[in-house]
């Protein structure tokens, strides 16, 4: 591939029940220089507005981009699919709702230069207010990992984290860890647990504040949504509990997190509180996220094996295939 870049770089933006503002943010990425070797768009909305419809099939045959359809939907399911479509050695993941800096696909592509980088983590700065770095990744402290706020500006050379609004990741590290895992439900360590899965690989994690993008968290819609519907009270302990127990269990951690911390945060929440009824309930929710878990847990152990071995075929790379195949 003829790239700009050291390294073949491809830009995904997986895209849920968004319009005018996915437009914003094609047209942001589509007027990077250097440019991408490569657009996707993993679109997870059953039925765009029309000027949001056109707009994207008029990009997609001129081959601006390539504009994938992709359902169920779901958060981590939908980078998977970037991560077996793309012709390149570099995809960076960003939210459908983001504005980039002059040069960020330069400043994300720069750091694979050198072989030992696995995926690099950029600066975010969040509409709604970044959260801390203690309270946002508190584990990584015992993993010997190094703490970073999404908006520092200083340069990290170890770290285990990133957001999904603004990393990037070295394709061939990510298929060797099986992809993102699709288990996750809810907004919470969807990004966490793909950081801390190529960390143990030999290769590093990076902060790169340089390539930044402010996230505007808009409401309604966007991919945390699509993950995020009519799913039982269970659903955000399930992936608090599942995300410990699969990369601290048996240690101390896992069992300070699941039965004390995590289950006074997912247990003795304020709405459960103010309706001690419905107390039994939230214990029974949570024991039942804890089995949930632990069965999952292996089967997710024996997929992600698999699929580090086993390149899935081609999913179809276009949204007509896509409707000759419905």
């Amino acid at each position: 591939m003829d790239s700009p870049y050291h390294i073949s770089v491809s830009v995904a933006v997986p895209t849920f029940n968004r319009e005018a503002v996915l437009i914003e943010t094609l047209e942001q990425v589509l007027a990077q220089d250097p440019p991408a070797d490569e657009v996707l768009v993993v679109d997870q909305t059953p039925e765009h507005e029309p000027e949001t419809e056109a707009y994207l099939h008029a990009r997609h045959e001129e081959g601006k981009l390539r504009w994938i359809r992709h359902s169920p939907p779901n958060l981590n399911a939908a980078r998977n699919r970037a991560v077996w479509e793309t012709a390149c050695e570099v995809l960076i993941l960003i939210d459908d709702d983001v504005d980039l800096v002059p040069g960020f696909i330069e400043k994300h592509a720069r750091n694979y230069d050198d072989p030992t980088i696995l995926a690099v983590a950029g600066r975010t700065i969040q509409a709604n207010g970044n959260t801390p770095a203690a309270k946002a990744t508190p584990w990584v402290r015992p993993l010997g990992f190094e703490p970073f706020a999404l908006d520092g500006t200083e340069r990290l050379q170890r770290v285990a984290s990133f957001i999904g609004a603004n990393h990037s990741v070295r394709v061939s590290a990510i298929r060797a860890v099986g992809g993102y895992d699709p288990h996750y439900v809810g907004p919470l360590y969807n990004e966490s647990d793909a950081a801390l899965e190529l960390s143990k690989l030999p290769g590093r994690v990076v902060f790169d504040p340089e390539a930044k993008v402010d996230h505007k968290q808009m409401p309604g819609g966007g991919v945390r949504k699509a993950s995020s519907q009519s799913h039982p009270e269970y659903w955000m302990s399930f992936s608090t509990v599942y995300f410990h127990m699969k990369h601290f269990f048996p240690g101390w951690y896992f069992w300070k997190q699941v039965f004390f911390v995590q289950f006074r945060r997912r247990v003795f929440y304020k709405r459960a509180l103010t309706r001690p009824w419905r107390m039994p309930w939230s214990v029974l929710s949570y024991g039942y996220s804890i089995g949930r878990a632990a069965r999952i847990c292996r089967q997710a152990r024996r997929e992600r094996r698999a699929a580090s071995v086993v390149v899935p075929p081609s999913c179809g790379n276009s949204v007509t295939e896509h409707r000759k195949a419905a």
